[in-house]
């Protein structure tokens, strides 16, 4: 297992459900990432996993907010999540909770007049969200989503150095897209699953069973050189605004990069923004990526 790596740089976190160059070989033109006028993107999660920060104690919280407030003027207590990490060469799993005598301190949400902006904390993690949280809200694209991660990880990192905390000592980077797929728009029940995902092609025919009732796929790739893994999961839910039925569709990148630097940790990034972009334009079918996400390139 490597050792924690402690730094002071700024992560460069790419959205992938856009235009943009991948990483090549020297000498080569990379073919540009998929690009979409309607992505199906409802909310991007950039996020920093660290080792637990001892002086980050629960009146750390208000003074942190202090710093945010004019930006982030609700404030909401959370449940802590579990650390992550992906040990390659192991059998996927989930991760269980971790048990202590101590009670946890919580996950608070620094969210925006806007609510489509929102801020995680807690002391072994931040996270910066874009979501959508009406059919009106457009997708900010990826310059941003980036931007105001940045912002928000430099301000944490000043804090914990004013506060006397110390420098996060970062074990983890994760990269999340989540997508609503409409029932309605390229497919109509799940027995039609393969209109959107050629690989969960349910055969209509059966001297049996019907078309099912719901569905939940997980499955789990291994980026290149130890760098992590790209998860996957697709299950059939209920969008909560106007109660259609949707294909909820997670990308996940997670891991950490082979050099602990600034230079490699943003390789790292670009990395799993290519294995988001390509892998979602790899699962759904050509058809509704033309018809009606209106794919560009």
């Amino acid at each position: 297992m490597r050792k924690p790596w402690r730094i002071c740089v700024v992560l460069s976190v790419i959205q992938g459900m856009e235009g943009g160059w991948a990483i090549s070989m020297p000498g080569t033109s990379p073919p540009p990432l998929p690009d979409y006028e309607r992505p199906p993107v409802i909310e991007v999660v950039c996020g920093v996993q660290f080792a637990e920060l001892k002086g980050f104690q629960p009146t750390a919280f208000g003074l942190l907010w202090q710093r945010f407030r004019d930006e982030y003027p609700t404030c909401e207590q959370q449940p802590p999540l579990a650390q992550v990490i992906e040990r390659l060469g192991e059998p996927v799993a989930d991760e269980p909770p971790r048990l202590s005598h101590v009670l946890p301190l919580p996950r608070v949400f620094f969210i925006q007049e806007t609510p489509c902006w929102l801020l995680q904390v807690q002391n072994d993690r931040l996270l910066h969200n874009w979501r959508k949280t009406n059919e009106t809200d457009d997708y900010p694209r990826f310059p941003e989503v980036q931007k105001r991660f940045w912002s928000a990880w430099e301000r944490f990192l000043g804090f914990c150095s004013d506060e006397g905390i110390g420098d996060p000592a970062v074990n983890q980077l994760e990269l999340t897209y989540i997508n609503h797929i409409v029932q309605g728009e390229g497919w109509e029940g799940l027995g039609s699953i393969g209109d959107v995902l050629p690989d969960l092609t349910w055969r209509p025919k059966r001297n049996f069973l019907p078309s099912p009732e719901s569905i939940l796929w997980k499955a789990s790739f291994l980026l290149p050189n130890g760098a992590g893994r790209l998860h996957l999961s697709v299950r059939h839910a209920i969008r909560k605004s106007d109660q259609k039925p949707v294909l909820l569709c997670e990308l996940t990148a997670r891991g950490m990069p082979t050099a602990a630097a600034e230079g490699g940790m943003r390789e790292w990034f670009s990395l799993g923004r290519e294995w988001i972009v390509r892998g979602f334009a790899d699962l759904t079918a050509d058809t509704i990526q033309k018809d009606i996400w209106r794919r560009k390139s």
